[in-house]
């Protein structure tokens, strides 16, 4: 459900420090690839040791949520690889994700809609709510996040009736 962001074997030309300028275009377009969005505006340091174990983190928003991304420089020609800092939940593959789980509970086609961001970042515990509708009935799902990879946990909560 979530989406790993790898930089691993990019290469810049050797020099003292990576720029800014060059993380920045290669972790937008990197996100803009794995998510399937539009290049987010990302910020970096403005210039980076060029040296294996260099540490660094640059900042970005995906639908108006504050992302951090951690990088490291693995080689001395200023190869770098980033993560991001929370997990990035696709909402789309999470909602089929959970129908195709709850689908044998049901014994009948289930599907799931959740009111958050085309793709929602989170740090592991947060909830967040989905509705389940099964033919004319609809159930509340209580949704978290349980891993800095997005993995989510689920629970259906009690049916209230119409009202």
């Amino acid at each position: 459900m979530a989406a790993t962001l790898a930089l691993s074997g990019c290469s810049i030309k050797a020099r003292d420090t990576v720029s800014a300028a060059s993380l920045e275009a290669k972790i937008a377009a990197q996100l803009a690839s794995t998510f399937r969005i539009t290049k987010p505006e990302v910020h970096c340091p403005k210039s980076v040791l060029a040296q294996a174990g260099s540490k660094f983190t640059c900042t970005t928003a995906l639908y108006g949520q504050a992302l951090e991304v951690k990088g490291e420089v693995t080689g001395s020609r200023g190869q770098v690889e980033v993560k991001p800092a929370n997990a990035v939940v696709v909402t789309a593959n999470a909602e089929s994700e959970l129908a195709n789980k709850l689908r044998p509970t049901f014994h009948h086609p289930v599907v799931v809609s959740c009111a958050v961001p085309p793709l929602l970042v989170a740090s592991p515990g947060r909830g967040f709510s989905c509705t389940a509708t099964i033919g004319n009935i609809k159930r509340q799902l209580a949704v978290s996040v349980t891993g800095d990879a997005g993995a989510l946990s689920y629970q259906v909560l009690p049916y209230k009736g119409p009202t």
